[in-house]
C-alpha cells in the first residue's frame, strides 16, 4: 500500500494561508493551513502537519520555465496539469505542471488564480468554500460577507476569519472609527500619506503603483468608453484639473490595441497583457519544465501531510504530491483518552470487512476518486462503484484500527521526547486491488501457457507490452486508494478528537517500485517488506498486543534498500486457529492491557513472531525512532472470534 516517500530540505519555501511564506523547517509542530488542488484544477484551503521525514538524501533540482528551481528527493511527485503525478526524476523539459499563481488586489485581499477557470478568486472566499470556517451562514436581509479579526487582508488563516451581514460589518467597522478618532486627525493623514511616498520612492513601490494605476485605468476605459474624451473636452471639470489621456489617445491605443503572435500556437492576441494571459493559461507559461539535474549533496528533508488532497503549493509557484505516511501523532496525552470513549470512535468511525463501506452519506471524499486514470482503462472504470463504496474502511484478516502510545526517547519526527496519544492503521485496496490484482494474474497465465503448472503463480508481464503498462497504471491506482483509505481513516478520527495531528509516519509493502539498482532502473517488488532508503521513515508493527516501531531506513544496497514490515507469522491461520486456545489468548492480551474489539484467533499474538527478535535481526537494515503500544484495537472477525 502506499507510494514513495519524497520530501524537500530544510529551506524550501511554503505559502500558507496567513499571509506569510515560511520555509518547511520552521513549520514542524505548527497547525498550518496551505493551497492544495484538486485533480480538475479547483484550488482550495486545507489543513496540513510538516515532519521530518529523511536524513541525508540525495537531491535533484528541478528547473522552471519563471526561473525557480525546486530541489527535492528524486522520487517526490510533481502535479501534472491534468492532475496525474510524476516523480521529479521522470519529469522532462516541456511537461507542464499544476500552477499556482497569487496576488493582491489594491485593497490588499489575497487571489489565486483558479485552474479550471482561470479566474481570479479571493483567498478568504476559498477558505470559507474549503469547509474550514464551517457552514456559511445567511443573515436576513443583507449579504454575507468575511470579516478579518486582525483587519490584515492577506491573513487568511481561518482562526483570523469570520462571517458577517454587510451591513452589521460596515457598522463595525464605523464603530471603530468613531472610537479611535486618531485615525481621522490631520497628523494620521500626514503620516499615512508619507508612507505611501515613502513606498512610492522605492522600485518596488514605483512598479507596484505603476501597475494599479495602469490596471485601474484600462478597467475605466472598458467601463465607460469614450468617457474620458468627454471630460478633457469639459476642461478639466471633474478631474481636478488633472491631464488625461483619452480613450483614443496614440498612447493608450498602442497600449491597448498593439497585436502580438503567440509564438507557441501562432494566434494572434491584443496587447501585451493579453499576450500575457493567453500564455499562462493556455500554454502553461511559468509552470513548464525546464531542466531535471541530480545534485552531488545531500540534505534533511522534510514534508507536509495534506489529509483528502495529498498535495500542496510551493512558493515556486507549483503543487507537489505530500508523504504517503499513516501513523497518526495527536496532542493529547495517553491517558487523555478514556477507554470507552476509544471504543465509540473506533466503532463509529471505522469500518471492516470484505464488502463493507460506510453509508453513502458518510462517505469520504478524496481526490483519488476523481482521477482520469478510472477512464483510462474499461477494467477501471467497472470497479469505480466498488471503489468509491469501499473508500476510507478496511478488510479482514491483519487489517486494523488502534489507539496506542508512542513513546519518543529523544526528540524527532517533529516532536519532543516523551509519550503521546496515535493512531496505527493497516488497510489496503479493498475489493478494488484485489480484482486488479486477480485480473491481471490470469492474463498472465493465459500468455504463459507452457509454464510448469507448479510455476504459473510465477507468470509475468513485460512493461514493454500493452498488457504491462495497463497492470503498471492499475497498480499504483490501487496503491493510490489504499493510501487515501489510510487518510481519510485517520482524518475522520482527527476530527472526531478535535484536534490536529502533530505528526505521521506511513508504512509502504506488498508493491512495486522503479529503482536504481546497480546503475539500472528496475522494478523492485516488496511482499511482506518495506522500502528503507537511507534516512526514509516506515512502520514495523508487531501484534495486536505487541508492540510495533517507527525506523528509519539505512539503505542497505543488499537488501535492495528494504526491511520486514511486519513481525511476519508463526503460524499460517488455518495452524493457529486449530492450535491457539481462546482462553490463552485472551489471558495474553488482559495482561497487556490491550482491549480488542472484534479480531480472530488467526490474528492473535501467539500466531505472529516476536517482534523484538525481528528488530533485533535487522539493525543493519532500520535504526528505531520510536515505539508504539497499542491499547484499544478494532479488526474484523476472523475464523473464530477471541
Amino acid at each position: 500500500m502506499g507510494v514513495d516517500i519524497g520530501c524537500f530540505p530544510a529551506d524550501t519555501l511554503i505559502p500558507l494561508l496567513d499571509g506569510k511564506t515560511a520555509p518547511i523547517f520552521e513549520l514542524l509542530g505548527r497547525e498550518l493551513t496551505v493551497y492544495a488542488c484538486k485533480p480538475d484544477g479547483k484550488i482550495v484551503a486545507a489543513r496540513a502537519t510538516a515532519q521530518k521525514t529523511r536524513q541525508n538524501a540525495p537531491l535533484v533540482q528541478v528547473t522552471l520555465d519563471n526561473g525557480q528551481t525546486v530541489q527535492c528527493t528524486s522520487d517526490h511527485r510533481f502535479m501534472l496539469r491534468d492532475g496525474n503525478y510524476l516523480a521529479a526524476e521522470q519529469l522532462r523539459p516541456g511537461i507542464s505542471l499544476m500552477p499556482f499563481y497569487s496576488d493582491q488586489d489594491r485593497d490588499g485581499y489575497v487571489r489565486v488564480q483558479q485552474n479550471y477557470s482561470g479566474r481570479m478568486q479571493k483567498a478568504h472566499w476559498m477558505v470559507a468554500r474549503s469547509g474550514l470556517l464551517g457552514e456559511i451562514p445567511r443573515f436576513d436581509g443583507q449579504r454575507t460577507v468575511i470579516h478579518h479579526r486582525d483587519f490584515d487582508e492577506a491573513n487568511n488563516d481561518p482562526a483570523n476569519l469570520e462571517f458577517m451581514g454587510d451591513r452589521d460589518h460596515s457598522r463595525f467597522h464605523r464603530l471603530l472609527v468613531e472610537r479611535n478618532t486618531s485615525w481621522q486627525s490631520p497628523a494620521f493623514e500626514a503620516r499615512r500619506v508619507a508612507a505611501l511616498a515613502a513606498k512610492a520612492a522605492t522600485p518596488e513601490g514605483h512598479a507596484y503603483f505603476a501597475e494599479r494605476g495602469t490596471r485601474n485605468l484600462m478597467a475605466f476605459i472598458d467601463a465607460n468608453p469614450g468617457k474620458l474624451s468627454k471630460l478633457a473636452k469639459e476642461g478639466g471639470n471633474g478631474t481636478r484639473g488633472a491631464k488625461v489621456l483619452t480613450s483614443d489617445h496614440p498612447a493608450i491605443l498602442a497600449t491597448r490595441h498593439a497585436v502580438g503572435v503567440c509564438p507557441e500556437c501562432g494566434r494572434e492576441i491584443k496587447s501585451a497583457i493579453g499576450m500575457n494571459r493567453h500564455r499562462k493559461w493556455q500554454h502553461g507559461y511559468n509552470h513548464k519544465v525546464v531542466d531535471v539535474i541530480s545534485l552531488n549533496e545531500t540534505a534533511d528533508v522534510y514534508c507536509l501531510t495534506v489529509p483528502g488532497y495529498d498535495n500542496f503549493a510551493i512558493a515556486a509557484g507549483v503543487f507537489v504530491h505530500n508523504c504517503s505516511m499513516r501513523l497518526s501523532v495527536f496532542p493529547i496525552q495517553p491517558d487523555g483518552l478514556k477507554l470507552e470513549e476509544a471504543k465509540a470512535l473506533l466503532l463509529k468511525h471505522t469500518r471492516f470487512g470484505p464488502g463493507v463501506g460506510f453509508e453513502k452519506r458518510e462517505r469520504g471524499d478524496h481526490e483519488v476518486l476523481h482521477e482520469s486514470t478510472w477512464d483510462d482503462q474499461p477494467l477501471l472504470g467497472h470497479l469505480f462503484e466498488k471503489a468509491a463504496a469501499q473508500i476510507g474502511s478496511s478488510g479482514s484478516g491483519n487489517h486494523f484500527a488502534e489507539f496506542g502510545t508512542l513513546t519518543l526517547g529523544a526528540a524527532d519526527l517533529g516532536l519532543e521526547a516523551g509519550e503521546y496519544l496515535a493512531l496505527l492503521s493497516h488497510s489496503g485496496s479493498r475489493g478494488f486491488g484485489a480484482q486488479v490484482a486477480g485480473h491481471f494474474t490470469n492474463l498472465a497465465e493465459r500468455l504463459h501457457p507452457n509454464l510448469d503448472p507448479a510455476a504459473k503463480k510465477l507468470a509475468w508481464l513485460s512493461l514493454d507490452s500493452e498488457e504491462g503498462q495497463a497492470y503498471w497504471q492499475a497498480m499504483n491506482l490501487a496503491g493510490r486508494y489504499a493510501l487515501a483509505n489510510h487518510e481519510l481513516i485517520h482524518a475522520r478520527l482527527a476530527r472526531a478528537l478535535g484536534v490536529s495531528v502533530l505528526a505521521s509516519v506511513h508504512n509502504s509493502h506488498n508493491l512495486a517500485w522503479k529503482q536504481q539498482v546497480g546503475g539500472q532502473e528496475l522494478i523492485v517488488h516488496r511482499k511482506g517488506a518495506t522500502p528503507a532508503a537511507a534516512g526514509q521513515l516506515g512502520l514495523i508493527p508487531g501484534s495486536m498486543a505487541d508492540p510495533g516501531f517507527v525506523v528509519r531506513g539505512r539503505g542497505h544496497a543488499d537488501a535492495l534498500a528494504s526491511a520486514s514490515h511486519g513481525a511476519g507469522r508463526q503460524l499460517g491461520r488455518k495452524a493457529a486457529a486449530s492450535k491457539l486456545v481462546r482462553k490463552e489468548v485472551a489471558a495474553y492480551l488482559k495482561e497487556r492491557g490491550v482491549t480488542l474489539m472484534g479480531g480472530g484467533i488467526d490474528e492473535a499474538p501467539q500466531a505472529y513472531k516476536r517482534i523484538k527478535d525481528v528488530i533485533a535481526r535487522q539493525t543493519d537494515l532500520v535504526d528505531v525512532v520510536a515505539r508504539f503500544t497499542p491499547k484499544v484495537v478494532r479488526m474484523d472477525s476472523g475464523s473464530e472470534d477471541i
